[in-house]
């Protein structure tokens, strides 16, 4: 008992010695607030002791970064992964379809299924890698309209009638970041591209035009080949046989982008995206056997970062790409808000304008992105009616056009679904109306030009129309090639509302 008293007795004297600790601040110095018990976050409630997450909290929050890691991976993966699901469709579609072969799309069957293409011409397409030798690329003089991009869609040049070579043809030798020096041709004349990915593609567009050299003799000339082998063009017909150009929606969109990212050098830029997908599993010599959390915060990324592209595309946010006439310009506009080829601008590289470009088309090239008068293409896309409301396949509608879209070698307005972001699959295996794709096209007395939209076609005007699918959603895109001097003045040309309608 006297000994019990005697150290509670120096226990006293002993913190009347010290002096007393502030619990909220020392001297001038503010000290944090202890978080204890709940706080609100975008994960959720989390309970805090004396500062720590309580470790159910924690176990939360890590489930939920992970998931939103995920969403951000989907987005930034949009442009590498859309170019590998379309290469390995060509692959196992056709097996005579290897490195520099060229495959030949010509019809409506050919084209389904390819993300945001057109059908007032015939393409030949190519994917490249050039880790063992250079590529080497023969454009004949004529209607060509081409580009070069690498595997995250970075435009590298325009081939053909909108390049710097302005139609007459030109000889180009492609190289990547492991192309032995070596087997990299030294070519007189011909155009040097160097690519920051191994691996690149090819695109050509053949336009028929009268008083033209004919389509067939323009591609009948084209090569594509290896610097250290003959010049050729291995040209594969597209035979039918339809390619799905979008990414699959389960497990397999993240194998993919596994796959394609053993194939390439990792940039400088995206090092902590690389550290992200080596959080969830994905990582560059090794193989994909991601644990089962990590697969339930891939599948919740995969949902929600389609979720986030679907919503940079149909409701656009940023400033600079939307007409005064309601339209949206899909590539070109106000930088550095719109997309262009090379995705980057003084401070920082567009990360949403680059998922919401590549989610819904692929391929750019720098008369894509910055078009001029008379030179390149300009798209534009719209999304509502003249309600405000969503264009959907159950319902008719029309665009009349004051005039014909102002280009130079042709327009068209081309429609297309919603899920795929594809051509529209009807009926009719037709989803354009334009200048050149539709011989027949009616104008109206006053020059207007009326398209309709609907399940049905309005009688007597069939030419003119493009058949929806009740149950999917659609949009229409306007494509102008050698876009004219009014298309750049939204005062002088406005593109026409789309208005429901009853026939």
């Amino acid at each position: 008992m006297f000994k019990t008293i005697l150290t509670a007795a120096a226990a006293i004297i002993a913190s009347l010695a010290l002096p007393a600790l502030a619990q909220d601040s020392f001297k001038d110095l503010a000290l944090p607030e202890v978080w204890q018990g709940e706080k609100e976050t975008v994960f959720g409630p989390m309970q805090f002791d004396h500062g720590m997450p309580l470790r159910e909290s924690a176990e939360m929050l890590y489930d939920k970064l992970d998931a939103y890691r995920a969403t951000e991976l989907f987005l930034w993966s949009q442009p590498i992964v859309s170019f590998a699901i379309w290469r390995d469709q060509a692959r196992e579609k056709h097996e005579n379809f290897q490195n520099r072969s060229t495959l030949h799309v010509k019809t409506y069957d050919d084209r389904v299924g390819v993300l945001t293409i057109n059908q007032s011409s015939e393409y030949f397409f190519s994917f490249v890698n050039t880790d063992d030798d250079a590529t080497v690329i023969e454009i004949p003089p004529g209607i060509v309209v081409g580009l070069v991009t690498d595997f995250w869609q970075r435009g590298l040049t325009d081939l053909g009638v909108f390049s710097l070579n302005a139609g007459s043809g030109g000889t180009y030798v492609l190289s990547g970041p492991n192309t032995p020096k070596d087997k990299i041709p030294d070519i007189k004349g011909a155009t040097v591209l160097g690519s920051e990915t191994s691996n690149a593609f090819i695109l050509m567009r053949f336009i028929r035009i009268e008083d033209q050299t004919p389509v067939e003799e323009l591609q009948a000339a084209v090569k594509i080949y290896a610097a250290s082998e003959e010049p050729g063009l291995d040209l594969v017909p597209g035979g039918d046989k339809p390619l799905q150009g979008y990414p699959p929606r389960d497990m397999g969109y993240w194998e993919l982008l596994h796959e394609v990212l053993q194939e390439e050098d990792t940039a400088e830029r995206d090092r902590f995206m690389m550290y992200i997908a080596h959080t969830l599993g994905i990582e560059r010599g090794k193989p994909f056997e991601p644990t089962e959390a990590q697969q339930a915060a891939l599948m919740a990324g995969l949902v929600s970062g389609e979720a986030a592209a679907k919503t940079l595309v149909f409701n656009e946010r940023l400033e600079g790409v939307l007409r005064k006439d309601g339209w949206r310009y899909i590539l070109s506009g106000a930088l550095p808000d719109a997309f262009e080829h090379t995705q980057r601008v003084r401070d920082f590289d567009m990360l949403d304008p680059r998922s919401r470009f590549t989610y819904e088309a692929i391929t750019s090239s720098p008369r894509m992105g910055h078009p001029v008068v008379g030179k390149g293409q300009s798209y534009a896309g719209r999304f509502e009616d003249t309600d405000n409301d969503r264009l959907v396949g159950d319902g008719q509608y029309v665009m009349r056009f004051a005039s014909p879209p102002p280009a130079e070698l042709f327009w068209s307005v081309v429609v297309y679904d919603v899920e795929s972001r594809t051509l529209i699959v009807n009926e009719t295996q037709n989803a354009t109306v334009g200048s050149r794709a539709t011989p027949d096209l009616q104008t109206n007395d006053d020059g207007s030009v009326d398209i309709y939209v609907g399940p049905t076609p309005p009688p007597g005007k069939e030419s003119n129309w493009v058949q929806s699918v009740p149950g999917r959603g659609w949009f229409p895109y306007v494509r102008m090639y050698g876009p004219g001097e009014d298309w750049f003045n939204e005062d002088a040309y406005a593109l026409p509302q789309i208005e429901k309608t009853d026939w």
